[in-house]
């Protein structure tokens, strides 16, 4: 029987220049262990600063410089200005409802990102965007199609999204808001397609930041929750059966 697997390094919520520090010790620390492929989960920058993203660059390429980095967009990535980080940041690969596949040693990775959706706009999305009560109710259809057609396609499959997926992740958040931080519609679709791991962001204030559900790892990758990043390897054995190590 044999297994194939990805080293990942997964982090969101770096909020640039705000945590910049903590993920610049964070990423030093693992001593270049070994890493295949480098997600960011959204919100590395603050407020819509395209310019703040160099720096988050910069640190990352320290430690690895030929990784791929796989992208999706936060609400703090404003919307509308994806075309300006995707110009100004070319080498990264961004996916907004979209999904990618890697070659890695021999095993193709599928990754399926999106900011993810929520079960209700915020008071700010409410007023300034209310198409987003349709796109949020339609997004998590879209995405269960991306996953689908990626594992049909790839070795090992993860769903990166922005918003939580479901709420155990975010447990330690108030209740009152948790219809805005993310989607049980989501979790729902994680639960039908299972994919070999899931990464979300978000909840900084997450008490609980990995939970398995329906046998999918779930993790929370929020650096203010975590004050560190994930890193850990994504393994899928051969003939049916999925394992997965987290060191």
């Amino acid at each position: 029987m044999s297994n194939k697997c990805v080293n990942i390094i997964a982090v969101g919520d770096v909020h640039s220049p705000d945590y910049l520090e903590m993920y610049s010790r964070a990423i030093s620390s693992l001593r270049g262990r070994p890493v295949d492929v480098i997600l960011w989960l959204g919100d590395m920058v603050r407020k819509g600063r395209v310019e703040a993203l160099k720096p988050v660059v910069t640190i990352t390429r320290r430690y690895y410089p030929e990784t791929p980095i796989v992208s999706v967009f936060g609400n703090e990535e404003y919307w509308g200005l994806e075309e300006v980080f995707r110009k100004n940041y070319p080498s990264i690969i961004w996916l907004d409802d979209e999904y990618k596949l890697l070659d890695i040693r021999g095993a193709k990775l599928g990754v399926v990102g999106t900011r993810g959706a929520l079960e209700r706009p915020t008071r700010w999305q409410r007023k300034n965007k209310p198409e987003l009560w349709r796109i949020y109710r339609e997004r998590p259809k879209k995405i269960e199609q991306l996953l689908r057609e990626a594992k049909n396609r790839a070795d090992i499959v993860v769903l990166a999204s922005h918003y939580t997926i479901g709420f155990e992740t975010a447990k330690g958040e108030p209740p009152s808001i948790l219809p805005e931080m993310g989607s049980k519609a989501m979790l729902e679709v994680v639960v039908r397609v299972k994919p070999d791991a899931a990464f979300h962001a978000h909840a900084h204030n997450a008490r609980v930041v990995e939970a398995t559900i329906n046998g999918v790892k779930i993790y929370n990758v929020s650096i203010v929750a975590r004050k560190s990043v994930w890193y850990g390897r994504v393994c899928r054995v051969m003939r049916g059966l999925e394992v997965f190590f987290k060191s």
